[in-house]
């Protein structure tokens, strides 16, 4: 079971085989693994950003809130992907797709649902106001 938890934790990819007539069945990510992927999961990612102070597993567990088993596991991954060596000195820095931003101003559709519900707020108040006051 604690293997089943740590293939969900720590999974990056996870085959399909296709099957006879359109059915699709997932494959361990622990079975099969591609050389081509390399992309690191979260919990990768923070214990390589956790790596860069401290080489104790237990300090990296309490900055990152895993489990020590799940951040030695972890460790082992980043050596096999070579991002950190033996002695658990970061080699290289993990390549971060440039995500596209969301423009900070609000569209017109979702400025009008705001304002319609400070109006239907402000009705609320004013119908309680009356309600107990007259």
């Amino acid at each position: 079971m604690a293997d089943d938890v740590l293939d969900a934790l720590m999974d990056d990819e996870i085959p399909v085989k296709k099957l006879s007539k359109g059915e699709t069945k997932t494959t361990g990510a622990s079975k099969i693994r591609t050389e081509s992927t390399r992309r690191l999961t979260e919990v990768e990612l923070s214990v390589l950003r956790a790596l860069r102070d401290t080489k104790k597993v237990r300090l990296i567990c309490r900055m990152t809130g895993y489990p020590e088993v799940v951040v030695t596991k972890a460790i082992e991954r980043l050596i096999e992907k070579g991002y950190i060596d033996e002695n658990l000195n970061v080699l290289r820095e993990p390549e971060v797709k440039a995500e596209r931003r969301r423009s900070q101003r609000k569209s017109g559709k979702l400025l009008l649902i705001d304002i319609a519900i400070a109006i239907m707020v402000l009705i609320l108040v004013i119908g309680i106001a009356y309600y107990f006051f007259t």
